[in-house]
């Protein structure tokens, strides 16, 4: 463990609803904790500082986790999807001024790669993709052992790729991975198949548990373009591990079977051989610890 930071590492999880800010060390233990509802910049941030005052040591590197895109050269975010009227925000110079050390921001793939990297599925690896799979759909990709983050931090933005010139919409695309696979296309995939408006991919697991044909087969679809998806990760980069989050946990049972068809009949099977598909390990933790994650990488 770096001591000079043991301790004093501020996290900051920036979200479309709430922020955490979190006070932890290098081996991703959280010393404390304040949330409160996502806001204007302004007001959020202000709050941000209140918190880390609360917490009662200066700080020696700050890590800010939030949703893309952002512009990694300027340190700001760039119209996020999920945070209207932050656009533009230099959240790195703003940090900077407020805490007087070491600042790094990226965004939430990119960091909950790095969180799972260091203390989850991918402990003692190399080579590692994390997919988000949640309400949107993005990859972290840990290259040599280290973040491979891009021109403008935004590498790994897999849920913009098309899949399919038709099907369900996501990252503005019909058919995209993010349509196919995140918790929001499944929604959609539900929708446009005559469910109505307003469903959630929670809806469609709940009722494929309770044994409904349609909802099943919604999930074994959303399986298979997860498998296409990783089978063109493994095949491009060759890794020890693709670690899957949030909706893969809590759907497993669905999205497993026609994920693994499609893996094991499209990536080359020598690649495949050394690379293992598993869940993400930090669950409802990884919002703090990608945050304390990024602030490793200051």
């Amino acid at each position: 463990m770096d001591q000079d930071v043991a301790g004093r590492i501020l996290g900051i999880d920036l979200g479309g609803t709430k922020t955490a800010v979190v006070r932890g060390d290098a081996t991703g233990r959280v010393l404390a904790r304040e949330v409160f509802p996502t806001a204007g910049a302004e007001a959020t941030l202000g709050r941000v500082v209140d918190a880390a005052r609360g917490f009662g040591v200066a700080f020696e590197r700050v890590g800010i986790a939030c949703g893309g895109p952002i512009d990694g050269v300027r340190g700001c975010l760039m119209s996020p999807p999920n945070l209207p009227g932050w656009s533009g925000v230099a959240l790195v110079d703003w940090a900077e001024r407020a805490f007087g050390c070491r600042v790094a921001m990226m965004n939430d793939a990119n960091a909950g790669a790095l969180a799972e990297w260091r203390w989850g599925a991918g402990r003692g690896m190399s080579d590692v993709v994390f997919l988000t799979c949640g309400t949107g759909l993005g990859a972290g990709i840990i290259a040599g052992g280290r973040l491979l983050s891009g021109a403008s931090g935004n590498a790994g933005e897999v849920g913009h790729v098309r899949l399919t010139e038709q099907g369900p919409e996501g990252y503005g695309k019909q058919g995209s991975v993010e349509g196919w696979v995140s918790g929001g296309g499944i929604g959609r995939a539900a929708s446009d198949g005559g469910w109505g408006e307003g469903v959630t991919a929670k809806d469609v697991v709940l009722a494929a548990d309770a044994g409904d044909a349609g909802a099943r087969a919604i999930l074994d679809a959303a399986g298979q373009k997860l498998g296409r998806t990783v089978a063109l990760l493994v095949d491009v980069l060759n890794p020890q591990a693709v670690i899957l989050g949030s909706l893969y946990v809590r759907a497993r049972r669905h999205l497993e079977p026609g994920m693994r068809r499609v893996v094991e009949a499209e990536a080359l099977p020598e690649l495949l051989g050394v690379c293992r598909v598993v869940p993400a390990e930090l669950g409802e933790r990884i919002g703090d610890l990608q945050s304390l994650a990024a602030g490793l990488e200051a």
